[in-house]
């Protein structure tokens, strides 16, 4: 492994002060676009985590994204365009079949029926 790490750390020496790989061994060349690929994955996807945290930060209440309309706050933006398109200064739409209960989604609605209605169908209305 040290013998890696040793050419490895040759081949970064030689590509930054020639810039070329025309003075490396085929395996070597190889190894070196591998490395330097891996490298340059590993930065670009460091860059994207500090983004994403900036991002996230930006909201002292920890929120990401915010709606325009109402002011709720999202952490992921599928979240925040679900609220907007069916939620959003929307009447709730799915009605309980054994009380007044009412809500804009339908797993929230099959929750209600499991917690407050144990023992009644959850995914038909009573008969």
């Amino acid at each position: 492994m040290s013998f890696i790490n040793h050419n490895l750390s040759f081949i970064t020496v030689k590509l930054k002060s020639t810039a070329t790989l025309s003075g490396l061994p085929p395996l070597m060349k190889d190894l070196a676009i591998m490395w330097l690929s891996k490298q340059q994955q590993q930065q670009q996807q460091q860059q994207l985590r500090n983004q994403q945290q900036q991002q996230y930060q930006q909201d002292s209440t920890g929120f990401a994204y915010r709606c325009d309309a109402c002011g709720k706050g999202y952490q992921h933006k599928a979240t925040l365009l679900r609220h907007t398109r069916h939620e959003c200064g929307k009447e709730p739409k799915f009605k309980c079949p054994y009380c007044v209960h009412r809500t804009k989604q339908k797993g929230n609605l099959y929750q209600h029926i499991r917690t407050n209605h144990p023992g009644h169908n959850v995914y038909s209305s009573p008969n």
